[in-house]
């Protein structure tokens, strides 16, 4: 299927809700071809700008849609969009005058249990506490799909950090790695609040 392409400096993961205001003409045009009702894929910058572009995007990106924009006093566009379903970029097909490529669907493969969205939960749970973020604490769906996105969503790091978790296969192994960077982010904190402290806690970042 061909879509058009809007390049982030942000990786979205499916179910997020995203804001967007649109000012750049090619993605004005976008949406006035698009919206309200039909879909284009969100995918995060790999290198590039996202202003004025060219911008190299990562080859797996996130369908989202949305009612018909507001109209900001400046002429800018104001979307509030809903975030659906993975798909990986095939290949370019046109850029004038925005993006578009030809891109194929990239569900999840393999499952995750309980125990799998428990232990994540729990990672961030402990990255939070040890942030002073405790009230933050996402609502964490029953679907361990579902699950799986909203845990990753909630993980710190660099865009390509966040990407590698949506590119993740399936849900089990998007668990698994959103509770390892967790973890290893909470020893993070702690080590360097002791260290400023002079305290010695025993903490291994390993």
């Amino acid at each position: 299927m061909e879509l058009p392409v809007f390049a982030l400096h942000q990786v979205v993961f499916p179910g997020a809700p995203l804001s967007l205001r649109v000012f750049e003409p090619r993605y004005r045009r976008l949406v006035d071809d698009v919206m309200p009702d039909g879909r284009f894929v969100v995918a995060a910058i790999r290198q590039g700008r996202e202003v004025a572009g060219p911008a190299e995007v990562f080859r797996v990106g996130v369908t989202v849609s949305g009612p018909a924009p507001d109209v900001l006093p400046d002429g800018s566009l104001l979307l509030e969009l809903a975030s659906h379903d993975r798909v990986a970029l095939i290949e370019p097909v046109d850029h004038d005058p925005y993006p578009r490529w030809r891109t194929e669907p990239y569900p999840d493969e393999g499952g995750a249990g309980t125990d799998d969205v428990e232990a994540a939960a729990a990672a961030l749970a402990l990255y939070l506490a040890s942030i002073g973020e405790v009230d933050a604490r996402p609502a964490i769906p029953s679907d361990p799909v579902a699950a799986s996105h909203v845990l990753a969503a909630a993980v710190p790091g660099l865009p390509s950090v966040r990407q590698a978790l949506l590119e993740r296969p399936g849900a089990g192994a998007r668990l698994t790695q959103a509770a390892t960077i967790l973890r290893r982010e909470a020893a993070l904190v702690r080590a360097t609040r002791a260290g400023a402290a002079g305290a010695d806690l025993g903490v291994s970042l390993n």
